[in-house]
This record gives structure tokens, C-alpha cells and sequence, in this order.
């Protein structure tokens, strides 16, 4: 059987105990309720606002700064340029060789047996513009009549001569002039006049159309 003294002792260590447990409930309430349960603060006044945007501020993680690319990127892959083909020039017959050196001497006044740049007459022009070609040809009218194959004007194309009686035997040759185009409404050739030197002019012209005799082909 215990004595007094022994029961008082295991009373106050009973107590002790218990005390410390109770201590201990009473930290984990308060604990818990200051974690999970404690309402927000309310903001009052300007000087709290401040504080709490302060606060804020210094929890608020660092951001991330993005780098866009701004460079354009084309809709459609760029097309390579072919490189350039040079274009070769035409070889040039005789008749074009003749028909562009006698264009070049329009303007050139008229002068009866002349067969330069000072002065032409319409079968000198005619000689120096084949002469340019490498062909030799007649040195007068009635020659060059002579020498070319009778055509139909129907027939009539660039590079055939046309012959005109323009003194006063309507039927004597004494013109000739070298046909540059021919179209559905007109056929037109170079030749040396009196009036105009080296000119261009047309079938169509009530004069020419007149004095014309007849066609040729040289070549």
C-alpha cells in the first residue's frame, strides 16, 4: 500500500502531464487557425494600399522577356532570273542590203547622172544601192527594163522594180524605182525625182499611177 507522500507525488506528475498536453492542444488550434482560418486584412487607408502594393512588388516573380523576330518572311520563294539570251541578228539578203542603203539617201537632191550623196538621179540610185549588196546592175532605165524578168504588178513584192514613162513618149521608159513594201492597199517604192530627190512614194499617187508602164524582178 502507498504512502502519502508516494500518492501526492504521482498526482503532481499526473498534473504535469496533463498540463503539458493541454499546452500543447491549445499551440496547434492557434496554430492552425492563424494558417487556414484567419481573415484577409482590409485596406483603409492610402498608407496601407501603398504598404501592400510595396509588398507585392517584392514577391512578384521576375518575367520572362520574349524576343519576337520582325523579319518578313516572303510569301513565295524568289524566282531566278534566266539569264539573258542575246538576240542574233538577221542575216540580210541582197535585196534588204539594197532597199536599206537606197533609203538612206532620202533627202539627197536630184541630179541627172548623179550617183552620190551631192546629187542622184532615179537609175544612178538604183546602181550604188545594188553595188552595195554585191550585185552589179544596169546604169540606166531602158537598161534596168531591159534586164528584169517582166512580172504582173499582182506579183509585185519588196525588192522588184517598177518602171514609168514620165516625158513625152508615154511609152518610153525613162524611170525606175525599187519597191520597199507592199500591202493589201498600196504598193510603195524609193526612187529619185525631180521635184523631191530621194523620196518615198505610193502607186496609189494619181501621178505615178499614170505614168506607170510596167513591173520586173532582178532577182
Amino acid at each position: 500500500m502507498l504512502s502519502a507522500v508516494e500518492v501526492r507525488k504521482l498526482y503532481n506528475t499526473s498534473n504535469t502531464g496533463r498540463f503539458k498536453i493541454a499546452c500543447a492542444t491549445i499551440s496547434m488550434a492557434f496554430i492552425f487557425a492563424s494558417c487556414g482560418s484567419s481573415r484577409p486584412k482590409v485596406i483603409t487607408t492610402k498608407a496601407e494600399a501603398r504598404e501592400y502594393q510595396e509588398q507585392a512588388a517584392a514577391v512578384k516573380p521576375a518575367g520572362r522577356t520574349i524576343t519576337r523576330n520582325n523579319t518578313e518572311r516572303p510569301d513565295t520563294e524568289p524566282l531566278e532570273e534566266e539569264p539573258a539570251v542575246e538576240e542574233q541578228p538577221l542575216e540580210m539578203t541582197t535585196l534588204d542590203v539594197a532597199i536599206k542603203t537606197a533609203m538612206e539617201y532620202q533627202g539627197v537632191r536630184y541630179k541627172y547622172g548623179g550617183s552620190t550623196r551631192a546629187g542622184m538621179d532615179c537609175s544612178g540610185l538604183l546602181h550604188v544601192s545594188f553595188a552595195e549588196a554585191g550585185e552589179k546592175v544596169p546604169r540606166n532605165s531602158m537598161s534596168f527594163f531591159q534586164a528584169a524578168k517582166p512580172i504582173d504588178v499582182k506579183e509585185v513584192k519588196k525588192g522588184d522594180l517598177m518602171f514609168f514613162a514620165t516625158g513625152r513618149d508615154r511609152k518610153k521608159i525613162n524611170h525606175v524605182a525599187l519597191v520597199t513594201e507592199v500591202t493589201p492597199a498600196e504598193i510603195l517604192f524609193v526612187h529619185a525625182t525631180v521635184a523631191l530627190g530621194v523620196t518615198v512614194s505610193s502607186l496609189n499617187e494619181p501621178y505615178w499611177l499614170g505614168k506607170y508602164r510596167s513591173s520586173g524582178r532582178l532577182f
